[in-house]
């Protein structure tokens, strides 16, 4: 044993040193992802079980009463106005969303006129009309006033389709879009014909008939085609690639302006829309006021979904659901948080029901429930406007100012449940090249000659290509230099610029489209340019001196984006049809490679 005495410290190790102080944070970590063990509640013995039962709270009194009686009070505007763009007040019109579903009224393209086989088939129903009236001879007069006429495709074999229309149809069959024009000249204050076009003379006994048929073909089309506005612009942003619109309603406190500024994928929600009082849209001419909900007493019913687990723990469930073929990772919360939910909060909920017109904006000013013992409890917004980050859950977010108006608000829009698509008429891929240093629109498709989808990478490929050949003989040359390599017609080249001028070095970017030069081989050179509409930006001049197009770098992320037109048929309120030409975007499938070289050295063939 070895005994230290009168041990003593230095006088410099006394002095109280500063400390760190630090936490740690515990975490679990579970061995295994698999969910299964713990979901499978295996039965070791009655004590077990009976424990378990403990343990999720099946013997505990929880004092809480269930909900007998919900009262609602607010207020219900409807949507009146409606502005395409950025919602200035100049382009509002008024709004009916009974007319037509609200993603027409966004997305409506002309189809009438760029669809060529479209209008030859609406001639066709014209002719029919009169030759049933007993007006034959008037409706060869159509067909020779109003003739079809349809392009010849430059490139016959890529599209067959085109071609075959143009031979058969062109001067033959009558030009609906012409026609339709035509008859439109004639239309009354009321909306219906005074008379034929000019230039077609009817005879006296057939005027009556003509007149007849013209108003009931021109009815039909107004209402089954949706076409644009063209008074108030387009909601399409092509520097964004997506639509932007507003609408208005009339509230007690004023006006509430529902913004969407990022409208991509042909589906529109209650969520889809922020709530603000900018900008304002200018009142209808016939306004309509707000009307009070007051609902209640209701019962409200528990709120069932498929594959909801049983309320007992013990009670046998539906074999189709298995929580325990959940696959979650100790990072997964999102995956982790679903399943707490479904597993414990789930049998928490109750819904009441609320009718509500379509385009209806409905203000919540009071929520009251009471439970079996006979607490009334006022249920608040749930909102956090204290400490730490705002937030807000289920109503419209607001964007601006904050405003009393704006606030509690619900939004049920003239939206469509479902849609019948046709394939895409046009489809372009935006994309980043890395190597290249460019992003590039590559035109998959676009409209032919009559109409119908055309694949630009046949075409593309049956194009003359880039001359490459060299002039007399290599000699011993080692190595043969190209200037550029050769790129698809259908890759269109867009450049990083400055969006605007640079101020200081946090500029923004800019993706502007470019014009790729193809040498051929008599060595002329030809210029590449879109040949849909998706990548033009002003349709009324010529591609050659359009100002280029400009989109903003974020909107082509590393995924890439597809950007489609097609035509879309629904089934509207009133039975009738609703047919329209329209756009969507959606995710890409990731970069892609334009094997844009240049000064590359090749072995001489």
């Amino acid at each position: 044993m070895i005994v230290v005495k009168e041990a003593r410290l230095e006088a410099s190790l006394l002095k109280i040193l500063p400390t760190i102080q630090t936490w740690s944070r515990v975490e679990v970590d579970p061995n295994s992802p698999d969910l299964a063990p713990s979901l499978r509640a295996e039965i070791a013995d009655p004590l077990w079980a009976l424990h378990r039962q403990w343990a999720f709270g099946e013997l505990d009194a929880e004092d809480a009463g269930s909900p007998i009686d919900v009262r609602l009070e607010g207020n219900v505007g409807t949507v009146t106005r409606f502005a395409p763009g950025v919602g200035a007040r100049r382009t509002a019109i008024d709004f009916d969303q009974i007319d037509a579903p609200l993603e027409a009224a966004i997305e409506a393209e002309s189809l009438v006129a760029s669809h060529r086989r479209y209008a030859a088939m609406l001639g066709q129903r014209l002719l029919r009309r009169l030759r049933a009236a007993g007006a034959a001879t008037t409706a060869q007069r159509f067909v020779d006033a109003f003739p079809l006429k349809i392009a010849e495709p430059d490139d016959l074999a890529a599209d067959p389709s085109g071609a075959a229309w143009s031979r058969i149809g062109s001067g033959r069959a009558i030009d609906g879009a012409v026609a339709l024009d035509g008859v439109r000249n004639k239309l009354r204050a009321d909306g219906t014909v005074s008379a034929p076009p000019d230039g077609i003379p009817i005879p006296s006994a057939e005027r009556a008939a003509v007149v007849r048929v013209l108003n009931e073909w021109i009815a039909q089309i107004d209402a089954t085609v949706v076409e644009p506005d063209t008074d108030v612009g387009s909601s399409w942003q092509p520097s964004r690639m997506e639509y932007r619109f507003a609408l208005s309603a009339q509230l007690p406190g004023g006006a509430v302006t529902l913004r969407s500024d990022e409208y991509t994928d042909g589906r529109l929600d209650w969520y889809s829309f922020d709530a603000s009082t900018t900008p304002a849209l200018g009142d209808p001419d016939e306004p309509i006021d707000p009307t009070v909900v007051s609902q209640g007493p209701m019962i409200p019913s528990p709120v069932r979904y498929p594959g909801m687990p049983a309320d007992r723990f013990w009670e046998f469930e539906d074999r189709i659901v298995n929580f325990g073929a959940l696959q979650a990772g100790p990072t997964d919360l999102t995956r982790l948080l679903l399943v707490e939910y479904g597993l414990a909060f789930g049998n928490d909920w109750f819904v009441a029901p609320v009718d509500l017109a379509l385009g209806s904006l409905f203000s919540v000013d009071h929520l009251t429930v009471t439970d079996t013992f006979g607490i009334t409890t006022s249920v608040e917004p749930s909102r956090n406007e204290t400490g730490g980050p705002n937030w807000e859950m289920f109503e419209l977010a607001v964007t601006g100012r904050s405003a009393a108006r704006a606030r509690n608000l619900f939004f049920l829009p003239p939206a469509l449940p479902r849609r019948f698509e046709s394939p895409p008429v046009e489809e372009v891929n935006l994309l980043r090249d890395e190597m290249a240093n460019l992003a590039w629109g590559v035109e998959r498709r676009v409209m032919g000659a009559a109409g119908d989808p055309v694949d630009r990478a046949v075409e593309s490929s049956r194009l003359p290509t880039i001359r490459q050949e060299l002039d007399g003989t290599t000699g011993d040359a080692q190595l043969v230099y190209r200037l550029a390599s050769e790129v698809p017609a259908n890759w269109i080249p867009f450049a990083p610029v400055a969006a605007a001028p640079i101020i200081d070095p946090a500029f923004e970017v800019a993706l502007e489209r470019r014009v790729l030069l193809r040498t051929l081989a008599d060595g002329s050179t030809v210029e590449v340019h879109p040949r849909g509409e998706l990548l033009r930006n002003d349709r009324s001049r010529p591609v050659e001196t359009e100002p280029p197009l400009r989109i903003e770098e974020g909107e082509v992320p590393r995924s890439g984006a597809i950007v489609t037109r097609s035509v879309q048929l629904v089934r509207w309120l009133d039975g009738s049809r609703r047919l329209w030409l329209g756009r969507a975007k959606r995710t890409g499938r990731g970069e892609g490679a334009s094997n844009l070289r240049f000064d590359q050295p090749e072995e001489p063939h």
